[in-house]
C-alpha cells in the first residue's frame, strides 16, 4: 500500500439574505434570492458573495495516513455543472464541480445545493481514489476555513452553542473570546478525534459534535451549521474567532485509522449543512429539521415506562422487576405508562444474553408475564460488547476487533490504558466485528431472539461509543466505525420491525432515521439527594442543559430521552421541578424509582407526567444561563392554543426571580395573558410585556399562559403537567346560551380538577346549593375571584361531559 499525501483545496462561501434584486444584478456562476456563486478555475476556489463581497471563503480537504498538503492549484477542474433538484426538502439548485489532481491520484467532486425558499447552503465533497494502490484515509474536511489562508469567515458573533458526543456530554454554551476546556467525563470518545490541528494551539479554539451554532444575542440573525448525514463519518467541528468579525474552522469528516479507500473506490463526507436563522431558535429548528427529513426521521413514538436501573443498578431479580410492573399495571397504567424496561444485570455476561441464576424461568417468561399485565417489555442491550468469559469470544477469536499489530484490541469507558481502571478490569471485554460474516449472522440471530422468539418490544442500545469507535480497523477495512454502528442498527430495524421501539444511547446522529428515540445526557446519579438533583439541574450535561442545548432534534430528528424520574431521594419540591422538567421535554418519560417505596404524594406527583404529550419545548435562556432554567411549550389543540412555562432554580438557599420580555416566551407583549400556576392551584393575574416570577430555592413556577378572552375560557387542569393537552377532548362556547362545555377524560376511580376564567362582565351562581352546584360526576364551585373550579369524578367511567351556564 502506498502513502497519499494530498490535500485539494475548493473555495466557496456563504451569505446572509440578499434581496431578490440584488441577487439578480450580481454576476455570477449560479444565484438565488440569498446567495450568488462564483468559480475560479485556475485556483479551484468557489465564492459566495452577500452584498457584492466576499463573506467566506473554504477549501475541501482529504487527510491520507501521512502529512497533508494543499493542493488546489495543483489540480485540474471540469466546466461546473448545473441543474434543478427536487428532494425530500424541496426544490432547489445544484452546482457540482469536479477535478483532478496532476498526479492522478484522486479525483474530486463538490455538489452544493441552494434551497430556493431559505437562506442556507446544503454541500458535500467526495473524493475518489485514482491511484494504483489502497490508500489510507483518516478524514475529510469538507470545509477547512483559515483567516491566513482563505481569509476565513466574516460573521459578527459572541457565543456559541457547542454539541458534545451522545450521551453523556452535552456540549456548552460558550463565550468565543474565551479560553475553552472540554468537558468529558471520561476523556476523548473513543475515536472521531480531528485529525486537523491546524487551530488546536489556540486556548480559545471551541470542538463541537456533529453541529455548532454561532449567536449573537436573541433577536440577531444566527448561523447553524452542522451534518445532515453521518452514514459514514464522525462529524466534528473546530472554530475560532480571530477579530471582531473574522472567524476560522474546519468542518471535519472523521473516519478511523485504519480506514481504507479502496482503489477506484469513493469516499464522500457525507452532507453539512450551513443555515442561517432569524433567531437562534429558528437557525436550529430549521437545522434539526432538514436532517429529519434528509435522514428520512422516525418521529412520534415515546416511551412512558419505568426502569429500575437508577436504584437497583445491576443488583436486581426477576421477582423485582414482576412486583414494579404488577404495580405499575394497577396505579399507572391507567395514567400512560405502557413500558416496562429491564436494564444491565440480567444477563450471564456480556456476550451471552439468556437470564442469569436471578432470573430461573428465563428472559422469554419475564417478558410474557409483563405483557400478560397488558405492558409492554423493553430491554438493555450492548450487542458489540463481550467478556472474555463469554463462549462466543473463547470460540470465535477472529470475531474481534484487532490491534495493529492483529493481537485482540480490549474495549472500555476508561479514560486510557495507564488507569488503574483498565489494568484491573475483570472480566475484560472485546468488541464484536459485524463486517465478519460469521460475526454479522450471530448479531442479527440475537437481535431476532430478542424480539421475535423472546417478545421484547423496547430495545436499548448501549456502550457503542467506546467499543465500535475504538477501532482501529475492521475485518472489512473499508468499513469506517460509523457504517459499522449504523449497519447494526439496519439489522436491528430490518429484524425486529417497525413497531419495535429502538432507544439509541449513542455516540450520535449515525443512526437518524432508524431509531425511535435518542438519549441526550449523562446517566443520573442515584447516591445521594445533592447528586441526584445535581445531575438533574447542577451543570451544562445535566438534564436541563441537555434539554436546553438539544431541545431541537426533538420531533425533528427524533424523540429526545433526558433521563429518568427519581424522585426517592427528593423533597416533594424537587420532585415536582423533575416531573415537570421531564414531562415538558415532551419525550421519553420514565420513572425511574422502586414505585412501591415511593410516597403517595411523590406517586400523585408522578401521575402528572404520564403520557408524554410529544411536543417541543425551547429554553428562554438558551444563552444566559447553563443548564437552562426556563422552558415554554407551545399547545395547539383543535379547541385552543395556550403556552406552559416552567421556571427553575437550582439553588439550593435562596429564591430566585426572573423577569422575561414576553416575546421571550414566543408570545405577543401587546396582547394579555391570563397566568395560572399548576403546582399551587392558584390564578395569579394577568400579565403584558413582560413575565416576573419567584421560585422558591431547588424548586418550580410552572404556568399556564392563555390570551386573555372575553368570554369564560379554561385556564388549567391539576391532571398533567401540560394542563389540558391530555385531559380534554373537547372544550366549546355556546354564545347564544352563555354556556362553556366540554368533555374531559380521565382513569376509572381517579379525580381531578378543571379550571375556568370568568370575565367580569360574566357571573356564575350555583343552583342546587349555596355554594356549589352538583351533578352525576361532577362539582362546580368558586375558587377564586373569576376562578370557577370543575371537579371531576371518574368512578366506572373513563369519560366525562360537562357544562356551565353563565349570567351575563
Amino acid at each position: 500500500m502506498i502513502k497519499i499525501q494530498l490535500k485539494v483545496f475548493l473555495l466557496i462561501s456563504v451569505s446572509y439574505f440578499v434581496s431578490p434584486a440584488l441577487a439578480q444584478d450580481q454576476k455570477g456562476l449560479i444565484s438565488n434570492d440569498f446567495f450568488t456563486l462564483d468559480f475560479d478555475k485556475k485556483k479551484g476556489i468557489l465564492h459566495i458573495r452577500r452584498y457584492g463581497k466576499d463573506f467566506l471563503s473554504f477549501t475541501s480537504a482529504i487527510n491520507t495516513d501521512d502529512t497533508t498538503l494543499v493542493a488546489g492549484p495543483a489540480c485540474t477542474f471540469g466546466k461546473p455543472a448545473i441543474k434543478l433538484v427536487k428532494n425530500k426538502s424541496g426544490t432547489g439548485r445544484q452546482i457540482t464541480i469536479s477535478g483532478r489532481d496532476y498526479k492522478n491520484l484522486m479525483e474530486v467532486t463538490l455538489a452544493i445545493y441552494l434551497p430556493d425558499k431559505i437562506p442556507s447552503l446544503v454541500f458535500e465533497a467526495s473524493y475518489k481514489n485514482t491511484a494504483k494502490n489502497d490508500i489510507v484515509v483518516k478524514s475529510i474536511e469538507p470545509l477547512r476555513v483559515l483567516v491566513n489562508e482563505t481569509g476565513g469567515m466574516r460573521h459578527e458573533s459572541s457565543q456559541c452553542l457547542l454539541n458534545g458526543a451522545m450521551y453523556y456530554d452535552a456540549g456548552s454554551i460558550h463565550k468565543l473570546t474565551l479560553p475553552y476546556e472540554k468537558g468529558e467525563p471520561y476523556g476523548e470518545t473513543k475515536g472521531g478525534v480531528p485529525v486537523n490541528r491546524a487551530l488546536a494551539s489556540d486556548k480559545r479554539t471551541v470542538q463541537s459534535w456533529w453541529n455548532i451554532g454561532i449567536f449573537d444575542g436573541y433577536d440577531k440573525e444566527a448561523i447553524v451549521m452542522g451534518y445532515l448525514r453521518n452514514i459514514s463519518c464522525m462529524g466534528r467541528i473546530q472554530l475560532l474567532k480571530e477579530d471582531s468579525d473574522k472567524i476560522s474552522f474546519v468542518v471535519e469528516s472523521v473516519y478511523n485509522e485504519g480506514h481504507i479507500l479502496k482503489r477506484g473506490q469513493s469516499l464522500s463526507s457525507e452532507k453539512v449543512m450551513i443555515n442561517i436563522g432569524a433567531s437562534p431558535y429558528a437557525a436550529l429548528e430549521t437545522y434539526a429539521n432538514f436532517t429529519g427529513t434528509e435522514n428520512q426521521a422516525i418521529n412520534g413514538s415515546i416511551v412512558n415506562g419505568w426502569c429500575h436501573w437508577f436504584y437497583s443498578l445491576d443488583d436486581y431479580d426477576e421477582k423485582e422487576i414482576l412486583q414494579n410492573a404488577e404495580y405499575a399495571a394497577k396505579h399507572l397504567k391507567p395514567y400512560g405508562l405502557e413500558y416496562i424496561q429491564i436494564d444491565e444485570g440480567y444477563q450471564k455476561t456480556h456476550g451471552e444474553w439468556e437470564g442469569n441464576e436471578r432470573f430461573p424461568n428465563g428472559m422469554k417468561y419475564l417478558s410474557h408475564k409483563i405483557k400478560s399485565y397488558g405492558l409492554k417489555p423493553g430491554i438493555w442491550l450492548a450487542p458489540f460488547v463481550v467478556s472474555e468469559n463469554a463462549a462466543i469470544f473463547r470460540n470465535n477469536p477472529d470475531w474481534f476487533l484487532k490491534n495493529p499489530d492483529g493481537s485482540l484490541k480490549r474495549v472500555g469507558p476508561w479514560p486510557g490504558e495507564t488507569t488503574d481502571w483498565y489494568r484491573n478490569e475483570n472480566p475484560k471485554r472485546y468488541c464484536l466485528d459485524i463486517t465478519h460474516p460469521d460475526a454479522e449472522k450471530w448479531f442479527t440471530d440475537l437481535i431476532d431472539t430478542v424480539v421475535n422468539n423472546w417478545g421484547y418490544e423496547m430495545l436499548k442500545i448501549d456502550f457503542v461509543a467506546w467499543s465500535v469507535f475504538s477501532a482501529y480497523k475492521f475485518y472489512d477495512p473499508a468499513f469506517s466505525p460509523s457504517q459499522v454502528y449504523r449497519k447494526a442498527f439496519e439489522i436491528m430495524r430490518k429484524v425486529a420491525g417497525n413497531k419495535c421501539h429502538i432507544l439509541d444511547c449513542g455516540p450520535g446522529q449515525v443512526t437518524a432515521g432508524l431509531i425511535n428515540s435518542m438519549r441526550i445526557e449523562y446517566d443520573q446519579n442515584y447516591g445521594s439527594r445533592h447528586e441526584t438533583w445535581k445531575q438533574y439541574f447542577g451543570n451544562s450535561s445535566s438534564s436541563a442543559g441537555a434539554l436546553g442545548k438539544r431541545y431541537y432534534y426533538q420531533n425533528n430528528t427524533w424523540t429526545n430521552d433526558i433521563d429518568h424520574i427519581c424522585m426517592d431521594l427528593l423533597s416533594p419540591s424537587q420532585s415536582q421541578a423533575v416531573v415537570t422538567l421531564v414531562a415538558l421535554s415532551g419525550g421519553n418519560t420514565m420513572s425511574g424509582d422502586r414505585l412501591m417505596n415511593l410516597s403517595e404524594i411523590k406517586k400523585e406527583i408522578l401521575k402528572k407526567a404520564f403520557p408524554s404529550v410529544g411536543l417541543i419545548t425551547r429554553p428562554v435562556d438558551l444563552l444566559e444561563s447553563d443548564p437552562q432554567t426556563a422552558f415554554v411549550t407551545d399547545v395547539l389543540r383543535p379547541f385552543g392554543k395556550w403556552t406552559v412555562a416552567g421556571f427553575f432554580n437550582p439553588d439550593p438557599l435562596n429564591p430566585v426571580r426572573k423577569k422575561y420580555p414576553l416575546n421571550r416566551l414566543m408570545l405577543d407583549p401587546d396582547k394579555t395573558y391570563l397566568c395560572f400556576d399548576f403546582w399551587k392551584e392558584k390564578f395569579t393575574g394577568e400579565i403584558n410585556d413582560t413575565i416576573n416570577v419567584m421560585i422558591e430555592p431547588e424548586g418550580v413556577t410552572l404556568y399556564s399562559l392563555r390570551e386573555k378572552s372575553s368570554e369564560p375560557v379554561i385556564i388549567s387542569t391539576n391532571r398533567h403537567i401540560m394542563q389540558g393537552a391530555v385531559e380534554l377532548e373537547s372544550v366549546h362556547y355556546d354564545k347564544n346560551k352563555n354556556a362553556l362545555s366540554g368533555v374531559s377524560v380521565g382513569p376509572e376511580g381517579s379525580s381531578h380538577s378543571v379550571y375556568v376564567y370568568i370575565p367580569d362582565k360574566f357571573s356564575w351562581s350555583p343552583k342546587s346549593h349555596k355554594m356549589f352546584e352538583s351533578h352525576d360526576n361532577y362539582l362546580l364551585k368558586m375558587a377564586d375571584d373569576n376562578i370557577l373550579r370543575i371537579d371531576l369524578f371518574f368512578g366506572n367511567t373513563g369519560k366525562i361531559n360537562w357544562i356551565i351556564y353563565f349570567n351575563k
